[in-house]
């Protein structure tokens, strides 16, 4: 299968589900990373954001997906495009690629680029006759998803888990990358709180490690 990864900002797609991509590489998907927005317009000079994409470069390639494809939006400014502009970038990407699988943002996350990716990517796949996409998840990133206030029906409630047991030092390789991203300990994106919360995933399933997503559609074909 191929795989679109929908993230805003480089390193969202390896704290979100790198053990996962990895997994599928070993299985011979194809990885797909898209990266919205420009790193980080609002904190990060020129210098600093040139060494946040290598980072994602080296990260991409440590979990063995395609070198990943920058869109070149500002970050924290989506909001200021309209729907349609962020719908259709996805729809080229997953046009181009071929994907069958899209991963995205959680809608409640506390990052509003965030939460219009993933309104965006579920208008991208709605399921037209004819459609690619067969399966959509969203995902969680830590410090952006569970920092959000508890919602009905904005909360991440996870129903789909990957184990990855095998993957969990290839993300964390690929984690560390990030050195400016990843702070010490308790921070929720340092090295061993990511090992933590899959460790915690896991055990909530019977697993040792594993990453959670929330399934938003999923088309079998009988």
């Amino acid at each position: 299968m191929n795989i679109l990864v929908v993230s805003a900002h480089p390193d969202d797609e390896v704290l979100g589900l790198g053990g996962t991509l990895a997994r599928h590489v070993q299985q011979h998907d194809v990885v797909y990373p898209a990266i919205f927005a420009d790193a980080s317009q609002v904190r990060y000079s020129e210098e600093k954001r040139k060494d946040l994409k290598s980072a994602c470069l080296k990260s991409c390639a440590e979990l063995g997906a395609q070198p990943p494809e920058f869109l070149g939006f500002p970050d924290q400014k989506l909001d200021t495009y309209s729907q349609i502009d962020l719908t259709k970038a996805i729809e080229e990407l997953i046009v181009k690629y071929h994907c069958e699988v899209v991963y995205t943002h959680h809608v409640g996350d506390i990052n509003r680029d965030h939460q219009l990716l993933h309104e965006a990517t579920l208008v991208a796949t709605r399921p037209k006759p004819g459609g690619i996409v067969r399966r959509v998840l969203s995902y969680s990133v830590p410090s952006s998803t569970e920092w959000a206030p508890f919602f009905p029906g904005r909360s991440f409630v996870p129903n789909w888990f990957v184990d990855i047991a095998a993957t969990l030092p290839q993300k964390i390789r690929a984690l560390a990358h990030y050195s400016s991203e990843t702070p010490p300990y308790p921070h929720p994106r340092s090295l061993e709180a990511v090992e933590n919360q899959a460790k915690f995933w896991g055990s909530s399933v019977g697993f040792e490690y594993a990453e959670p997503f929330m399934l938003m559609r999923n088309l079998v074909m009988i």
